[in-house]
């Protein structure tokens, strides 16, 4: 009931919204969005429009790393930009740490991803934002990708039905979403170029591959997702960069209709200022002048007033530039809900910790489980062995850029702590053993290591250890710290250095290295190639192995070049070690021979800024320590923490697999729940894991990374399970695949047309998923078409999916339903959609690769 206070103070807000509806009509929510936008924009002056192009550095912070001020006396708020897609980034605490996109994705659940939208959303209203920066829709073309974790998967149609739950989540929160980046930024090897010039790599896409792969997930996005704004990349796009590439902007703007705005991606995505706002380009982040760091100037500052006075761009266009910034701000709701919070906010609630959990439940991909090895109970083991820093509170649950969370208040579920704690309950006891030390940074190498000598360092003013030696000095040690702070201080000012000398070993086995830094670092032990930090953009970590000796020392060398790292003032890299120990591996082995099961937790750290230059491989020993457990084991398990796809060179030796990617701080209960069998997994692959790196379709270097700054995706339509399909090439697990504790059949297909018109028609297919199994569980069904020959297409492309629970001995009834433009292809010939009649086949099943039922019908 309210009080007497309470009715006063309604009755003050109600007539305060009533003043302001008539004295500012903009705030009026009784009109149309469009009528209270464009008066708004008719209050404004010519300056203030100019201003609206571009980002205010001198107001941006962790909170809006993005800002493009309000109008206080018009009432109207401030534009806050934030990343990211796996929740608050920037530095920003006390927010919820969720699992990576592609996880999410592979639940298969466009509901899922609504609800992780609505709470990402929530999190970054409460500090402050109203432009969320997500969701990544980009395509995994490969599995090298440094952001593989980030977007969802390798398939047009999925990317597209879960980036309108992404986008429609966060805008009914009336926040604006950003989806990105538009488009084909599929690697981040050369993404800005290297410094000074920055020459961004170039790819090299035909135009029916672009409709038909890299552009669907957009377009959906922004026709069906109704996003407010969209972000453009890095890349060049067949020779023009993607934020002023006209190409682009005709599809967004004219083809699809869009009518927010688009920003760019921070720092390196503009070039130009002519080019870039009649090309379509609305608004640069984070604007200003960037001359002292990278060599750019103020493109949308004074160098846009000069253009539009001397006539090479129309006002009008800035006046559209303007509108379209706002015009989301007011169809949203934005502009009537302004943000309260600041960076200090409590963002992180238990109701969020509760979805993060669960969208690892229904993402992890059970891979492997022979012998009924998984769900661990009583009646199969008194004892489980658990091995690696990844059990524990270390587990590698989120990528380290990319927006992903970099919040000091998080607390992180160990999977050791709730393994422990549920096989308390069955009566079940648990032993850990380290046996590898995780994939972070290891302590600093002391300076003891390098002998009384040190190490001499050879400075150039070069990026490749050429021209005239800048300076030679002593060091003790290999830090960030070492590099003299005048070199690169400037652009186009650039360093390279070697760090020579000696390594002395103080036990006999096998030492982990670590490079922590940006730029590029390589790492040389006896002139063998041991770390390899090459092509990083900002502060990454690789690591290495050597097996050394006691006594015996190395010959140790360490080139560095700040070339591909943009973080001005922090260059360099530090060298840790983690010494041999030689009580490690003897005591896994104990520990596992003793146990009736051994559980090895294993992973790999990827990110923004670097791509993998591990080949898929898992980082140190990883792989040769899972195959000595094995060795030594009853039963073994492995759990994956990965950015995507790995190679498993062990695969055959261990009893199950399971696949989290990275799964956020609340891994822990999640994973005891799925292995303990209190969940069961439903989880399915995004991505193709291929048997070995020459066998994926961006293979060789002309595809991927690209050669001389030219990336030819001469693949075509043949990306991901298309690949593996039309060439017959064996994967190690296919698209779409994943494991139950349960079995499902499918039977009863049947396939109608249902004419609309003389023109039009849907194509409806039905049929029945029956649990046949012990368990309750989900099945998510796919559905594949096969294009008549003449189509050229793959030899079969997802058209749709259900993940639907199923209990035992019930039966699904599925219904789905093709419309006439969902089996159309893109004409090159007559540059537009167009039906190819003839013979289609409809295919479902569990895996792209395990079809359970098919017909054909003639269209």
């Amino acid at each position: 009931m309210l009080t007497r206070l309470g009715h006063g103070l309604l009755l003050l807000c109600l007539l305060t919204s009533h003043a302001n509806g008539s004295t500012h009509p903009w705030l009026n929510t009784s009109l149309a969005a469009e009528e209270r936008l464009q008066s708004f924009l008719a209050q404004l002056s010519v300056a203030q429009k100019f201003n609206m192009t571009q980002g205010d550095q001198s107001l941006e912070t962790d909170q809006c790393i993005g800002f493009v001020a309000g109008n206080t006396s018009l009432g109207v708020p401030s534009v806050c930009m934030g990343d990211g897609p796996a929740g608050v980034g920037n530095n920003l605490n006390n927010v919820t740490a969720f699992p990576a996109s592609v996880l999410i994705t592979s639940s298969w659940d466009p509901e899922l991803f609504y609800l992780f939208g609505q709470a990402l959303a929530q999190e970054h209203r409460s500090k402050g934002r109203n432009v969320v920066l997500a969701p990544t829709i980009n395509i995994v073309r490969t599995p090298l990708w440094g952001r593989a974790a980030e977007s969802m998967s390798e398939d047009p149609y999925l990317n597209g039905r879960m980036a309108v739950a992404a986008v429609q989540g966060i805008q009914s929160q009336q926040m604006i979403a950003c989806p990105k980046h538009f488009a084909a930024y599929n690697q981040e090897t050369n993404r800005f170029g290297l410094a000074p010039e920055f020459d961004a790599i170039d790819v090299r896409v035909d135009e029916r591959t672009l409709h038909e792969i890299y552009l669907p997930a957009f377009k959906s996005a922004v026709q069906d997702g109704h996003a407010g704004s969209v972000m453009c990349s890095y890349n060049k796009l067949n020779g023009m960069h993607a934020c002023e590439n006209p190409w682009l902007y005709d599809r967004l703007k004219n083809d699809w209709g869009f009518t927010g705005f688009v920003v760019t991606d921070w720092y390196f995505a503009q070039r130009t200022t002519v080019a870039a706002a009649l090309a379509g380009l609305d608004n640069s982040q984070p604007g200003g002048s960037l001359m002292d760091l990278y060599g750019f100037p103020d493109f949308f500052g004074e160098m846009l007033v000069e253009a539009v006075q001397n006539g090479s761009v129309p006002f009008s266009r800035v006046e559209d530039m303007a509108a379209r910034l706002w015009r989301p701000m007011f169809e949203l709701g934005v502009v009537d809900r302004p943000v309260e919070g600041n960076e200090t906010t409590m963002a992180r609630s238990q109701a969020h910790l509760d979805l993060a959990q669960r969208l690892v439940e229904e993402g992890s991909v059970l891979l492997k489980n022979n012998h009924e090895t998984l769900p661990l109970q009583k009646h199969k083991y008194r004892s489980i062995a658990v091995f690696g820093a990844d059990a524990t509170s270390k587990i590698q649950y989120s990528e380290k850029h990319g927006g992903f969370v970099i919040d000091s208040t998080t607390v992180v579920q160990s999977p050791l702590d709730h393994i422990k704690k549920r096989a308390s309950q069955e009566g079940i006891s648990v032993t850990y053993s380290e046996a590898y030390p995780g994939t972070d940074t290891f302590a600093t190498v002391p300076s003891h290591m390098f002998g009384k000598s040190g190490l001499n360092v050879t400075y150039w003013t070069t990026v490749n250890w050429t021209g005239s030696v800048n300076r030679t000095i002593k060091a003790d040690n290999i830090t960030l710290e070492d590099y003299p702070v005048e070199l690169g201080a400037t652009s186009p000012d650039v360093f390279s250095s070697s760090y020579e000398g000696t390594f002395y070993p103080n036990t006999t086995g096998l030492y982990h290295f670590s490079l922590y830094g940006n730029g590029n670092a390589l790492l040389y032990l006896d002139g063998n190639l041991t770390a390899n930090l090459n092509g990083s953009n900002f502060g990454m970590v690789v690591q290495g192995i050597a097996s050394l000796s006691k006594n015996h020392p190395v010959s140790i060398r360490l080139d560095y070049s700040m070339g591909t790292s943009v973080d001005t003032g922090a260059y360099g890299v530090s060298l840790g070690v983690n010494v041999a120990s030689p009580e490690r591996y003897p005591d896994a082995i104990a520990t596992a021979r003793e146990s009736d099961v051994s559980i090895v937790f294993v992973s790999d750290q990827h990110t923004e800024g670097l791509d993998s230059n591990l080949g898929l491989q898992l980082p140190g020993d990883q792989n040769e320590l899972i195959s000595l457990l094995a060795a030594h084991s009853k039963r073994i398990i492995v759990v994956l923490n990965t950015n995507s796809a790995i190679l498993m060179p062990w695969l055959d030796h261990v009893d199950s697999v399971v696949e989290t990617f990275y799964p956020g701080q609340q891994a822990g209960p999640a994973l005891a729940r799925l292995l303990f069998g209190d969940v069961n997994f439903s989880g399915k692959l995004t991505v193709t894991f291929p048997q070995s790196i020459e066998n994926t379709p961006t293979f060789p270097t002309e595809r991927f990374p690209g050669v001389d700054l030219v990336a030819n995706y001469s693949e075509g339509l043949y990306v991901g399970y298309r690949w593996y399909d039309e060439f017959g090439v064996e994967t190690l697990f296919p698209f779409g695949y994943g494991l139950s504790y349960t079995n499902f059949q499918f039977s009863n297909l049947s396939i109608d047309k249902r004419v609309i018109n003389k023109t039009d028609f849907v194509v409806e297919a039905s049929f029945r998923v029956h649990n046949s199994g012990p368990v309750a569980g989900k099945e998510v069904a796919q559905l594949y078409i096969t294009f008549p020959e003449e189509a050229k297409e793959p030899p079969k492309v997802l058209k749709g999916f259900q993940k639907t629970a199923i209990n035992v001995s019930e039966t699904a009834h599925l219904d789905f339903s093709l419309a006439k433009e969902d089996l159309m292809i893109w004409s090159e010939n007559t540059g537009n959609w167009d039906f190819v009649p003839g013979v289609y086949t409809i295919s479902v099943g569990s895996s792209s690769q395990d079809i359970r039922l098919e017909k054909t019908i003639v269209l």
